[in-house]
């Protein structure tokens, strides 16, 4: 009692408002260390010595987080980074001209990705989601590939990936025709060569992409059909047609997963059943960049897609000690002419392809 009395006394004193005044403000006393004892500091006895900070050195200045206030004017007083493509294409490049649904969309951005070490090809893309040939209001191929191939520059190929969404009736001025029927059959295939014909007059190879299954039954059974129509027009009419369902099927069906390049299994097709995932794209990409190489003036590519193979084909073994040599040369008295209808005839004389053997490497299905 005897020492609160005394503190309450002293408090009372002109000493202890003299005591507040000479106190340092509180940024010098963050900076100060008082080491008094506790009675001395208690009654305003002595004084702490002031503690000087060094000269020099060092200082620790704490960023503020992001989200403060002061984070976010750090942020915006950052310079923006630009990042620069490795590979920045050339003026001059020649151009392949990808036009198609959303199929073709996912197809583009997988042949960005194949030709990304080229700077002399670039990958230009011209793709709606439900767009096909069936209705012409989200756009008129013909009328686009017409005014497209008369600017510049000109594309050295196109690639079409069309007729996923195109499953439904055509509606004409004067009728509606019903999908599918033959009618909208040949409506259909006329349509077709209106943009092979298109391509022709310009001299541009044009390249079709065939469809795949999709995750829903009814769309997979439409798109078998309109790749079926699509498949047998082009063949006719000489185009190229590169054809992908077994590649991204199982027993004809959709799959999501299956070997990618490097012969990895992984998700190729996205969880709505329709899209192609990054690994997808890719891989389809590898086949129509497998058909480019003429029209670029490049060597086809290779992957690791052999276990695609069926190996139902015939096997031939080099080192066979069977298979042994004639001893005597061949004359001209030993040939005969091939016979009419033969693969022999069709090779030599017609100087046609041979058909491609089920299950092997160069086989339609595996290109």
């Amino acid at each position: 009692m005897a020492v609160v009395m005394l503190a309450v006394a002293w408090l009372a004193t002109p000493a202890s408002a003299q005591f507040f005044k000479t106190q340092p403000p509180p940024q010098q006393q963050q900076q100060q260390v008082d080491n008094r004892p506790f009675l001395m500091r208690l009654f305003g006895l002595g004084r702490p010595e002031p503690v000087e900070p060094p000269a020099g050195g060092a200082r620790i200045i704490k960023v503020p987080p992001a989200g403060s206030p002061g984070g976010q004017r750090r942020t915006a007083a950052a310079p923006a980074v630009v990042v620069k493509p490795q590979n920045p294409k050339q003026d001059d490049a020649r151009v392949v001209l990808v036009i198609g649904d959303r199929l073709a969309a996912d197809l583009g951005r997988g042949l960005d990705i194949a030709f990304a070490d080229r700077p002399d090809v670039r990958i230009e893309t011209k793709t709606i989601d439900d767009a096909g040939l069936a209705s012409t209001q989200d756009i008129d191929w013909k009328a686009f590939l017409e005014k497209r191939l008369e600017a510049k520059p000109r594309p050295v190929a196109v690639v079409a990936m069309i007729g996923r969404a195109d499953g439904r009736a055509i509606e004409l001025p004067d009728r509606t025709v019903d999908f599918p029927s033959p009618d909208w059959e040949t409506i259909y295939k006329a349509r077709l060569n209106e943009l092979m014909r298109v391509t022709r007059e310009y001299a541009v190879p044009f390249q079709w992409v065939g469809l795949v299954p999709v995750a829903s039954q009814q769309d997979t059974n439409d798109v078998t059909y309109i790749d079926g129509v699509i498949r047998d027009e082009a063949s006719e009419k000489g185009a190229t047609y590169i054809d992908v369902w077994e590649p991204f099927s199982q027993n004809g069906a959709f799959v999501a997963s299956g070997p990618d390049l490097d012969g990895q299994v992984r998700q190729l097709r996205l969880k709505d059943g329709v899209g192609f995932t990054r690994s997808g794209a890719r891989k389809l990409a590898f086949y129509v960049q497998q058909s480019l190489g003429s029209a670029l003036d490049v060597a086809a590519p290779t992957a690791n897609l052999m276990q695609q193979v069926s190996g139902g084909g015939l096997v031939m073994l080099l080192n066979d000690p069977s298979a042994a040599g004639e001893d005597k040369l061949i004359t001209t008295a030993d040939l005969k002419p091939p016979k009419p209808g033969s693969a022999l005839h069709r090779l030599v004389v017609e100087g046609l392809p041979l058909d491609p053997v089920p299950g092997r490497y160069d086989s339609t299905a595996l290109r």
